[in-house]
């Protein structure tokens, strides 16, 4: 396996502390790429941007972006309005403050990095043993292709992580969602769903839960280039219990089968 190739460089920056990082991407997509090809003879085809009105295509330093109001209005922003809104370049990830963890719920977090040492491994590792078993996150900002981010600083298996947040104005509450009426279940009714969750807990195995529409789709390419044809599965349609006391039943029983098999 080749070593992880960095994707940005700087340094956390904390006073007068200065640790130099390199950032690495934490997860990767395995997202399934195609060609397009024309139906009629299987010739590749390309996409271009072309005028609405008659066809034509345009070329890239002639395209104008523009921001639709209402009606027919529009505003035309320049290719220089746009850059002259670009956060001014810089190598620091500055630290602006440590939280409580419990005030970070999941939906703030979205994407992760690791930060690993450059040059300095004192500093960085002097702040990652510093973070080590701590109930805070270091909340940060930096500028990383013309973007300004705000991120989350932690520490996991001995090196930093920076998890990239969202905005307040992109996480939404619970409030916006329409109710339901509000139940209180039956004894019975909350004694069973607590038994098919102890049924079913254990621990965290991340390499039982794949991609199975990915796999499915590797197998039926892989088949399809040995010549052969796979019929779809045919789909079977769960019957609808009579009651909830009735589906949890089903369920726990079907839970203890599988723990037993």
């Amino acid at each position: 396996m080749s070593a992880a190739r960095a994707i940005w460089k700087g340094h956390l920056a904390l006073g007068e502390y200065r640790a130099p990082v390199k950032m690495y991407a934490a997860v990767e997509p395995r997202t399934v790429h195609f060609r397009l090809l024309h139906a009629e003879d299987l010739a590749p085809v390309e996409q271009h941007i072309v005028r609405k009105e008659d066809g034509r295509e345009v070329p890239k330093d002639e395209q104008r972006k523009a921001f639709a109001l209402s009606g027919d209005t529009a505003i035309i922003l320049q290719p220089e309005d746009l850059q002259a809104l670009e956060p001014e370049p810089s190598r620091d990830i500055e630290l602006c403050r440590f939280v409580p963890r419990t005030l970070l719920g999941d939906q703030w977090y979205d994407r992760p990095y690791w930060l690993g040492p450059d040059e300095d491994e004192a500093a960085y590792f002097a702040l990652a043993e510093a973070l080590e078993g701590q109930e805070t996150v270091g909340i940060a900002r930096w500028v990383m292709r013309k973007k300004r981010y705000v991120g989350a600083l932690d520490v996991l298996d001995g090196y930093l992580m920076m998890t990239t947040l969202r905005r307040a104005d992109q996480v939404l509450s619970f409030s916006g969602i329409e109710p339901g009426k509000a139940a209180t279940p039956e004894a019975n009714e909350l004694q069973l769903a607590q038994q098919l969750v102890a049924t079913i807990e254990g621990d965290f195995e991340p390499q039982r839960w794949r991609d199975e529409h990915r796999d499915r789709l590797y197998a039926l390419i892989e088949a399809k280039s040995r010549g052969e044809q796979i019929a779809p599965p045919a789909r079977k349609r769960k019957p609808k219990p009579a009651s909830l006391v009735e589906g949890l039943r089903a369920s726990l029983t079907a839970a203890r089968e599988q723990r037993l098999a």
